[in-house]
Formats: C-alpha cells, structure tokens, sequence
C-alpha cells in the first residue's frame, strides 16, 4: 500500500496492481457495512452521511469520506475519518495544506483515474491516491 516520495516520506497508493492494498468498500447507507468484510474500510459521499458517521464511530468502522470542500474535510477529520477523498487537485491541495496545519489524523487521498497522475499528486505534496480499482462496489 506504501511507496516512498523523494523527499523520504510514504505515499499511500490504493488501487494499483504493483502494490498491495485493502480495498475499500463503497455504501450508501447503514445496512450496507453489515454486508462488508470485518476490519475492512468504508468509504462514502460526506451528503447526508450523519447516520452512517454515527454508526461507524459507535461500531469502531474504519471509514473514508468524499468531500467536495474544506469545510466538508474539517469536519470529518473532526469525527474521526480515517481518509478523506477529493477528486480536484486544487481541491485537495489546499485540504492537504489545512491538514498540515491542524495536524489531521486523516490521511488525504486524491481520487484519479490512472497511474500517470500519480506523480501529480506526488508533486502537489497529496497524502497519497485512490485508483478505481481500489474502491469495491464503487463507481469512479
């Protein structure tokens, strides 16, 4: 799941043949992470997703977020996300520079669509990347 950046630090790559990784698990609602592997990670849209937070946080899920905006990573990352999800790398920059700087315990991942952007995530300094073969049940 990890590969090293060159200024030493770990990039985390979900979904790309080479390296190992736990997929995530794509819900829309409570009932679905019943029907996901135990200790594998959830991953859903930040819109409406207050019961699924609450479950996940009362049931010990470890849970990803797609946010759309700052204020959406903010508050997830305030409720215990394991990742947060962006597919803009404007967007996830500026995140990525918040997280740095309040010290997230999320880790940022951009969602992109093949291995050639993964060295412009690399270069936007972005926690790591999402590919679409990471993510099970999902559509990218």
């Amino acid at each position: 799941m990890l590969s090293k950046m060159c200024k030493g630090e770990i990039m985390i790559i979900i979904g790309h043949d080479l390296v190992a990784f736990k997929p995530f698990y794509k819900i829309e609602n409570c009932d679905e992470i019943t029907k996901t592997p135990s200790n594998s990670t959830i991953i859903f849209e930040f819109g409406g997703s207050e019961n699924i937070i609450k479950f996940c946080q009362k049931n010990s899920v470890k849970f990803a977020v797609e946010v759309k905006i700052p204020k959406e990573a903010l508050l997830v990352n305030a409720v215990g996300a394991s990742y947060i999800v962006i597919n803009s790398k404007k967007t996830a920059k500026c995140i990525q520079n918040l997280a740095e700087q309040y010290l997230f315990d999320a880790k940022i991942l951009l969602k992109i669509k093949d291995e050639d952007e993964i060295e412009k995530a690399a270069k936007c300094g972005i926690d790591g990347v999402l590919l679409p073969q990471g993510v099970v049940n999902g559509s990218f």
